[in-house]
């Protein structure tokens, strides 16, 4: 049998990965021959013939745990791999080898392998949660912590537009918040007083400077970052982060649809996010936020090849809008 999970998520799908595991191990505690390839770590890796060759003084079952083969293994690895499986194909129908494919992230689905595993391999793609689910999903975490843990509606918002749909970072804000509040509801203080936002506020307030028009204090703005110790490519990056979010609201406002709530639910943004940004959309058109975005970009890779000092190259592009 192989098993074949990836995706965006690597979160659930690592959970999922261990789950099927233990559930394996845990049914076969005695006579289990248990193989772990993990191309993303070990500086060389025993050849999978070998592994499946190999007779155990005392198991009858194999438990093949191959990670991330495809995202982080070179192409002659990955193509011993598929050499494998087709030399043999008496593994698949096995019975008593289950192989699990795991990888962090999404391959490259022309690749050969992944074609082969898409293929013939039950496989489950876990793809970043958004809106609704990611939600409930924050909610059903924290209930796992501690049965009485809870959030006001505007907090849950808060913390979701704060962290993201990176459930690594959201799992590790909502244990240090039940621990915080011991059972009792989770408040928009709370947020505020233990969550580092994926955006911080002054970032925030330098765009909304800009596309209001005052250059001036998004200058003043974006120097107090750097004085403070940010690095220049984190406010980079934060600062792109925010103009794509704003070009995906624009994209529904653009075409008329000016409800918060309606244009969290089409974009699969969270209420609290468009809420905050409607008016900066307001003073932008589709064609100045592209171009926003586009400059950037240029800023990015210009300063990251060395063509540009990415201090003075922002305050071009302050100062040029």
């Amino acid at each position: 049998m192989i098993l074949f999970l990836y995706g965006t998520d690597s979160f659930r799908c690592l959970e999922k990965f261990s789950d099927l595991k233990n559930s394996f191990l845990q049914k076969n505690s005695s006579g289990t021959d248990l193989s772990v390839l993990d191309y993303g770590e070990a500086s060389s890796i025993q050849p999978l013939t070998n592994i499946f060759s190999a007779q155990g003084l005392f198991s009858n079952k194999k438990l093949v745990l191959i990670k991330n083969s495809m995202t982080k293994g070179s192409p002659e690895q990955q193509k011993e791999i598929l050499a494998t499986f087709k030399t043999d194909a008496t593994i698949e129908k096995d019975p008593d080898t289950v192989v699990i494919f795991f990888e962090a992230g999404s391959p490259k689905k022309n690749g050969a392998l992944y074609k082969f595993l898409f293929k013939t391999a039950k496989k489950q793609e876990f793809v970043s949660l958004e809106g609704t689910q990611l939600a409930t999903w924050a909610t059903d975490f924290a209930k796992t912590l501690s049965p009485e843990a809870s959030f006001s509606r505007s907090a849950l918002n808060m913390l979701l537009a704060a962290t993201g749909s990176d459930l690594y970072i959201l799992s590790n804000e909502i244990t240090k918040l039940v621990n915080y509040t011991d059972g009792k509801e989770i408040s928009e203080q709370d947020i505020i007083l233990l969550v580092k936002s994926k955006i911080d506020s002054t970032m925030f307030e330098t765009i909304e400077a800009l596309t209001a028009g005052n250059k001036a204090r998004a200058l003043t703005l974006f120097h107090e970052q750097i004085a403070k110790g940010e690095d220049v490519f984190y406010v980079l990056s934060m600062y792109t982060y925010q103009i794509r979010t704003l070009l995906k609201i624009g994209d529904f406002y653009w075409q008329g649809m000016t409800s918060a709530p309606q244009i969290a639910q089409a974009s699969g943004l969270h209420p609290y996010v468009v809420q905050k940004s409607l008016s900066q959309i307001r003073n932008l058109s589709e064609a100045k936020t592209k171009q926003m975005l586009r400059d950037l970009a240029e800023i990015d890779f210009a300063a990251k090849t060395g063509k540009v000092d990415p201090i003075l190259a922002l305050d071009i592009f302050i100062v040029s809008l």
